[in-house]
């Protein structure tokens, strides 16, 4: 599943690069202030799911820069809120790892181990923070979190394959530097995004992609409504 996915992320980026590339320097440029990070990537994620809805969902609405504004000024509390969240558990993290590994009790550094498996797995809890935020807008940032941690740890195989991936392709961006960076936090919130569809859609909560029968029927409704 995580070739799919990988695949799907790619030719979907690939057919609306244009307006990728410029919602990734608008991200790249509100993430220098750090204080607007959290509503720019909610921003950034909130247009990769409109072009999900257009590509792949028969919308009518075309997916503009506009929806990157729109998910940043709608989203800007709870992302922020989510944000915060997500750098506490950090620290907490950090700071039990340093705490019960420098401890002079030999039974407390056992706690070590599991401590740092708490940590991998919310590293892998990262790529559906995001994507669950503007899936489920009605929900609190941290049920939010504790979904994605949920479901990076019930689907091990597939959450670990995708962030093997993502890291390879960081460490290959960084390298080649340059014009890579220009489209590489698009690419993954397209990534992310498309990971977290898939196991929605194995859960039965959503549908990949319309038929050709469906997506017909959407679109006779689309134009019957835009004619009244």
């Amino acid at each position: 599943m995580a070739w799919e996915i990988l695949s799907s992320a790619f030719l979907l980026f690939w057919r609306r690069m244009g307006v990728l590339l410029t919602a990734n320097l608008l991200w790249l440029g509100l993430s220098l202030l750090i204080v607007t990070w959290p509503a720019a990537t909610a921003g950034l994620f909130y247009l990769v799911r409109r072009i999900i809805e257009e590509e792949l969902m028969a919308d009518p609405q075309p997916a503009t820069i506009n929806d990157f504004w729109i998910g940043f000024r709608t989203t800007w509390r709870s992302s922020s809120m989510l944000g915060f969240g997500d750098l506490l558990c950090w620290g907490l993290i950090v700071a039990a790892m340093i705490f019960y590994g420098s401890n002079t009790i030999a039974l407390l550094n056992w706690l070590v181990g599991p401590i740092t498996l708490v940590g991998i797995a919310w590293g892998a809890a990262q790529l559906y923070l995001f994507p669950l935020l503007i899936h489920r807008p009605e929900r609190k940032p941290w049920e939010i979190a504790r979904e994605a941690f949920l479901m990076a740890i019930s689907y091990p195989l597939n959450t670990f394959s995708l962030l093997l991936t993502a890291g390879v392709l960081g460490i290959a961006a960084t390298i080649l530097a340059g014009p890579i960076l220009l489209v590489f936090f698009s690419f993954l919130a397209m990534l992310q995004t498309v990971a977290m569809r898939f196991i929605l859609a194995q859960r039965g909560e959503l549908v990949l992609k319309l038929s050709p029968d469906q997506r017909e029927a959407r679109e006779r409704i689309a134009a019957k409504e835009e004619r009244r």
